[in-house]
């Protein structure tokens, strides 16, 4: 199977506190939501457009999400898409999306000015 191209820059504000859970094995993960404000034009009318997106990150990127992210934190983040597929009780199929964050830019806060996790990860 060919593997294709799946990359994703999305800027936004965290809707909620994020959730730091571990697994059995010891890695982070952290869940949160980003909305996403986009202007879009429907007969010439300018309109805008609120969109919501569930994000997970692993590891220490998670683990600083949840030291560092609150809710209305304006962030950048650089990752990929994952669609998870189910059935539900009544056999109906169901799908939903995913951000799965592989780097994260603070833009709110002058707490975080000159932080990146990027960093973090070649020092």
């Amino acid at each position: 199977m060919e593997n294709n191209v799946n990359i994703l820059v999305l800027q936004g504000g965290i809707v909620r506190d994020p959730e730091l859970t571990y697994t059995a094995s010891g890695l982070a993960k952290s869940s949160f939501s980003i909305a996403n404000n986009c202007v879009s034009y429907k007969n010439s009318t300018k309109e805008q457009e609120v969109n919501y997106f569930d994000v997970v990150a692993w590891g220490k990127l998670a683990e600083i999400c949840g030291a560092y992210l609150k809710k209305g934190s304006k962030v950048i983040i650089s990752g990929k898409i994952r669609q998870s597929r189910w059935k539900n009780e009544e056999g109906k199929s169901r799908s939903r999306i995913t951000i799965i964050a592989q780097d994260l830019k603070f833009l709110s806060s002058s707490r975080h000015s000159g932080y990146s996790p990027q960093r973090e990860k070649t020092a």
